[in-house]
């Protein structure tokens, strides 16, 4: 219980942000097809978040990437290497 009440706290303005959007594609997607059905407008949320988790694995391995040009001294010899 503890987990999924950090990813709500690490998360709540995507949260937020993903139901309104969804809010808002379910409503034109009801008044465009005149009936109720259930599409692809609810998926948004979960895209919404899953976006998220993908850009932060990105910037945290370009990060990553990025802090092991620093293992290297300029006369070529290695330095806290694995």
């Amino acid at each position: 219980m503890r987990g999924i009440k950090r990813y709500i706290a690490r998360n709540k303005i995507w949260i937020a942000v993903g139901l309104a959007l969804t809010w808002a594609f379910v409503k034109m997607a009801y008044a465009e097809r005149g009936y109720v059905a259930y599409g692809g407008e609810w998926l948004t949320l979960p895209l919404i978040l899953m976006a998220v988790e993908i850009a932060r694995n990105v910037v945290g391995t370009a990060r990553y990437l990025f802090e092991m040009e620093d293992d290297y001294e300029p006369d070529g010899n290695r330095r806290n290497c694995i």
